[in-house]
């Protein structure tokens, strides 16, 4: 087996999210993650990790997301109608700088979230107000779909964790989704930036690799 045969060998199918062997590798020191890795993620939050919570949560697909950037309004409610977006409290997006519909990738992620009872959608930037514009565009574009009123609605730009290299930013973009859920539907109460640094982030990405191989043993039935 050559080294291209490896890197296409799958890792996890786990409902949405198939992983394979290069998309994990990844993980590894110094490699900026892709969409296929921040979905999984997303997706075992919602469906797994806070499940307690999925009538009020709703952790959106990378690919949804570039959708919601790229695609006329008209057309994305068959992308956002099956979210039942408007029951949800909290609505998060990740957030990437790539503006082209038929290419993949890009240079930085950061995470945008809408709360509902505050009429406020929070842009957290790991590379401060580098996505600043874009996340503000794609909030303005999710307003109908999530009902926030127009007159009401606030565009925030957080303080949050900043990264110290150019590679951390999807890293940063999961660990701050996941502090957050846990504050907003579990009350946890330690400030993000004790949590989320650059050290924990470093750390997750070990992390995760464990968690995408032990969700790979849990749903193969060995």
């Amino acid at each position: 087996m050559t080294m291209d045969d490896e890197a296409n060998d799958v890792v996890l199918n786990f409902h949405d999210s198939l992983l394979y062997k290069a998309d994990v590798c990844l993980l590894d020191d110094q490699r900026w993650l892709n969409d296929k890795l921040l979905g999984f993620c997303f997706e075992y939050f919602e469906r797994e990790k806070f499940n307690h919570s999925a009538d009020k949560l709703c952790l959106i697909n990378p690919d949804v997301a570039q959708c919601i950037k790229i695609l006329p309004s008209e057309q994305l409610g068959e992308f956002l109608d099956p979210l039942n977006l408007p029951t949800k409290q909290y609505v998060f997006l990740p957030v990437n700088d790539n503006e082209q519909c038929e290419q993949t990738g890009g240079s930085h992620w950061s995470l945008l979230v809408y709360i509902r009872n505050r009429q406020e959608f929070r842009h957290y930037d790991s590379s401060r107000d580098s996505n600043k514009e874009i996340a503000r565009k794609l909030a303005y574009k999710l307003q109908p779909f999530v009902h926030a009123p127009m007159g009401r609605m606030k565009f925030l730009e957080m303080e949050g964790p900043q990264q110290c290299n150019s590679y951390d930013c999807g890293v940063f973009v999961i660990a701050t989704a996941e502090h957050l859920c846990k504050e907003l539907c579990e009350g946890y109460s330690i400030p993000l930036i004790e949590i989320v640094t650059q050290k924990t982030v470093t750390e997750a990405r070990r992390k995760i690799k464990d968690l995408i191989y032990q969700t790979a043993k849990d749903y193969s039935g060995s």
